[in-house]
Order: structure tokens, then sequence, then C-alpha cells
């Protein structure tokens, strides 16, 4: 408990710069850019499109199948998170939402996000579907 209450203290004290992954086909994911840009104050989180970062064929490798899946974000070390995980961490990040990150921390919290945040990556074509830039969303 100790390491995680330091890790977190860490995190908040001396944020990394973070790139963030997402589907700029998903009228969802481009929403959710939008709103956490307008949080990300002090400029912690670089967003590129999955699409773009496809055609980079540079740095970390992930296959687009898991890019399509849900967000990720890759710090400048190389550590990957994704989905229910990329959102804690990225909220750690933002004075605004950095409660809400704490919380999101709780020991078995995940047991709960991680599925609820699942569901909703899973679903967002059928919510969006004739709202996609292509019609034809990326899933």
């Amino acid at each position: 408990m100790k390491k995680t209450y330091e890790k977190l203290v860490n995190i908040i004290l001396n944020p990394v710069k973070m790139t963030a992954l997402y589907d700029k086909s998903c009228r969802l994911c481009k929403q959710t850019r939008k709103t956490l840009e307008k949080l990300d104050w002090l400029n912690k989180v670089e967003w590129i499109s999955l699409q773009e970062y496809e055609q980079l064929n540079e740095g970390i490798k992930i296959e687009a199948v898991e890019l399509r899946r849900e967000i990720h974000i890759i710090d400048k070390r190389g550590n990957i998170q994704k989905g229910y995980y990329a959102i804690r961490r990225m909220f750690l990040l933002f004075p605004v939402t950095l409660l809400l990150g704490l919380i999101m921390y709780i020991p078995f919290s995940s047991l709960i996000g991680n599925p609820i945040y699942k569901w909703i990556a899973n679903n967002r074509h059928r919510f969006f579907r004739k709202k996609c830039d292509d019609g034809s969303c990326s899933l």
C-alpha cells in the first residue's frame, strides 16, 4: 500500500508528458479528446490519432486492432496503458479531475471501472454509427 501511495504522489508531483492515441474516425473518441484537452491546463498530453500513428512507422509498435479497441497512452519511457487504466492515469494529470483519478486508484475500483469502460468502448459505434466520419467506423 505504501508503494502505491508513493507512486501516486510521484505521478502527481512529477507529471510525465504522455502521448494519447485515439481513433479519429470515432465521434465519441474525438469528443473525449476535445474534452480532455480542455482539462489539460498543464499541457501534459499530446494527442495523436491512431491513423497518424500507424503511418509514422516509428516508435512503439501496437497492433492496429488493439489501437481501435481502446484509448492508449504512452509515457516518455515507453510504458503503455490502455482503456480504463489510461483514463485513470490521465485524470491524475489534470487539476480538475485529480480527485476522480485518485478515487479510480482505490483498490478494486478497476473491478467496476474496467468493465464499464470496455462496455462503452465496445458499443461506441452502435451509439454513434451514423456519425462516423467515413460512415464505416473502424471496428
